[in-house]
């Protein structure tokens, strides 16, 4: 071994046995009394002891700070597994509201649609009573052609047809033209003094007649004449009876004339007695 090498390698063991050098080379027992050293000792024992004790402490610690550790993870993945269950939550509550959105609208709509079936179902109602009442006038008119006089049935088969059902009755009754033809003959019967009886029958079915025909157009077609009893004849909307005056005022109207409503037309004049 090189004397450098030697060399070196004895500074590194002084140097590492620094004190035991002093002692032994310095006699350090004579410069330290014992009671100091053994002091020195018993503080370098204690402070080798509470190191040892830090360094439980500190193990201690870091046993302490892995357990939080790992219970702050079990914690943080319980957060973590709550938010899932909430947006979860809120994600059914998203989806029940909107599915409560839709019942309600499906609900509007029922109910809506109830509410015109109701009015439809008032509606048909309304038109079967009515149809009840129009029939029930139908047979109330039809039971009266009956009771007229086979002869004057045979006389108005043109107007109301055979005597077969009040169908066929109806059938007749609404013919526009067939209304002229009964006013004229009822206005005959009564200027030749007919049946009294009769000629009020015949005056009802031409009211029936004349109502029926209104019925059953969008706009009413004829309205009847006004004439009062006492006013002066007037030619434009009368014609007298054949036992009449020449001249005079209304005594008796005899059967109301009518006239078209959308012109003002006269169809047919009132027959009134003068006198």
């Amino acid at each position: 071994m090189e004397d450098k090498d030697f060399a070196e390698r004895v500074l590194s063991v002084i140097k590492n046995n620094l004190f035991e050098f002093k002692k032994l080379f310095f006699n350090l027992d004579d410069c330290v009394s014992k009671n100091d050293f053994a002091n020195l000792q018993e503080k370098f024992t204690v402070a080798r002891n509470e190191i040892a004790d830090l360094q439980q402490d500190k193990s201690r610690l870091e046993n302490e700070v892995a357990d939080k550790s790992q219970k702050f993870q079990q914690a943080q993945s319980e957060i973590d597994n709550l938010q899932k269950e909430l947006d979860r939550q809120r994600d059914e509550l998203s989806q029940s509201e909107n599915n409560l959105a839709q019942a309600k609208e499906e609900i509007s709509k029922l109910i809506q649609q109830l509410e015109d079936k109701k009015s439809l179902l008032a509606e048909k109602t309304a038109q079967l009573q009515k149809y009840a009442d129009n029939y029930a006038e139908l047979e109330n008119a039809y039971n009266s052609y009956k009771k007229l006089s086979e002869q004057t049935k045979i006389d108005l088969k043109g107007v109301f047809g055979e005597e077969n059902s009040p169908t066929t009755f109806l059938s007749g009754a609404l013919q526009e033209k067939n209304l002229g033809t009964l006013f004229d003959y009822i206005a005959n019967k009564i200027n030749n003094r007919a049946d009294d009886v009769e000629i009020e029958i015949l005056k009802k079915l031409f009211d029936f007649a004349f109502n029926a025909i209104n019925s059953s157009r969008r706009e009413k077609l004829f309205d009847r004449l006004v004439v009062n009893e006492g006013e002066d004849f007037d030619g434009e909307f009368m014609r007298k009876t054949s036992d009449s005056s020449q001249s005079g005022t209304v005594k008796n109207i005899l059967l109301v004339g009518y006239k078209f409503c959308r012109t003002g037309n006269v169809e047919n004049k009132s027959l009134v007695r003068v006198a």
